[in-house]
């Protein structure tokens, strides 16, 4: 299956970050300058923002375009069943009346209406998206399984690898660069090794979400 535009936007940014930060590898028992090591740390913080932003572009772009098939074909897509399903929103009995005769509250709209439950559910997932803060598992579920992704097709390694570097950005964004190259001094060729490895894992969730608006 062919990547996506926005999946190969990533890969030339993250080719460009790789040429910008990272040094050149050293032979065995020489060390990297101070500097080197500092530059391998900002080389990780970015590469991070850059898989963030990938996967919240992505997953918009899937929300958005259902609701689109929605309103102007009544397609119920698995996109748009997922958004309702993890929306948060309590599944609810049908009102007994639309015009109750007791008191002057109306029937709300997204207790009757299912453009209006499927516009509160969108609504939900964008700010989802939008106070996204990371690339833990926690993040991750919250992006994928609402547009449709199913459980058992997420590689169980990736979430583990995406869990680290998650925390590892964590460490680096609230530390002093002094005290984290102390602490854990960065490897160039781990942290390439490491990102090539979450890039392939990403590869897989690309054809997912590619599978999805097919």
């Amino acid at each position: 299956m062919s990547r996506s535009s926005r999946f190969i936007t990533l890969t030339k940014e993250l080719n460009r970050l790789k040429k910008q930060f990272l040094p050149k590898i050293n032979p065995p028992g020489i060390y990297y300058s101070d500097r080197q090591l500092a530059l391998t740390i900002a080389y990780g913080v970015f590469v991070h923002a850059e898989i963030e932003a990938y996967l919240e572009d992505r997953v918009k772009q899937v929300a958005t375009d259902a609701k689109i098939d929605w309103d102007s074909h009544g397609k119920a897509s698995r996109t748009l069943l997922s958004l309702l399903a993890f929306s948060g929103e309590k599944m609810e009995l049908p009102p007994d009346t639309l015009s109750p005769i007791k008191g002057s509250k109306k029937v709300l709209l997204e207790k009757i209406k299912l453009d209006k439950k499927i516009e509160l559910a969108v609504n939900c997932f964008m700010k989802t998206i939008k106070q996204n803060h990371g690339l833990k598992e926690s993040n991750i579920l919250a992006l994928l399984l609402p547009i449709g992704i199913d459980s058992s097709d997420l590689d169980l390694s990736l979430l583990v690898q995406l869990n680290a570097f998650g925390e590892q950005r964590g460490l680096v964004v609230h530390s002093s660069a002094t005290s984290y190259r102390t602490k854990q001094p960065p490897d160039p060729v781990d942290e390439l090794n490491k990102i090539n490895q979450i890039t392939q894992g990403l590869l897989r969730i690309d054809e997912l979400i590619n599978a999805l608006i097919k």
